[in-house]
């Protein structure tokens, strides 16, 4: 006759099963989120929203305290090198415009809070003008734009994006 176990629970065999079960849920899991895109999108939206703001706060500026500069540009200091098309030739925005944290009429003037910084830290959005010699856009721009799925290289080249008022 059989006797019966006074033990009860699982047997370390099932435990071990499970486990591995549970892993290979896992990683089945992490692997179709695809988290480096996840994250790189993330970065690319707070990139594209802090262009619009910086954009909206120099728009807000030109209209309600630049008429009243004889030269509103050379106060902004948009007036050196000039970020000259959406995609510039060279693929680089980097030594176009000036650096939006020179901008510092912005903020004094409380247009905006304060001057936002890329998300990876490291580099700064650019404010220029379309024509430097006789500027009517001002081009807010970063050149930071990660390509992924739902921002891809064609629709940003030379990782570029811009808006202009």
């Amino acid at each position: 006759m059989f006797t019966k176990n006074k033990f009860k629970g699982f047997t370390l065999v099932e435990i071990v099963i499970v486990i591995a079960i549970i892993g290979i849920l896992a990683a089945v899991t992490v692997v179709a989120l695809k988290p480096q895109e996840i994250f790189a999108n993330g970065r690319n939206s707070r990139r594209t929203n802090d262009v619009a703001a910086l954009n909206s706060s120099v728009g807000q500026w030109l209209s309600r305290e630049g008429i009243q500069e004889t030269d509103p540009y050379v106060t902004l200091g948009l007036t050196a090198v000039g970020v000259t098309a959406l995609t510039p030739g060279d693929g680089s925005i980097s030594g176009e415009g000036v650096a939006a944290s020179t901008v510092t009429q912005l903020t004094a003037a409380g247009y905006i809070q304060n001057i936002p910084l890329d998300p990876d830290g490291s580099t700064e959005y650019r404010i220029g003008v379309d024509n430097v010699g006789s500027p009517s856009h001002v081009l807010v721009c970063t050149g930071s734009i990660e390509h992924t799925s739902t921002y891809p290289a064609a629709t940003y080249p030379n990782s570029i994006f811009c808006q202009s008022n």
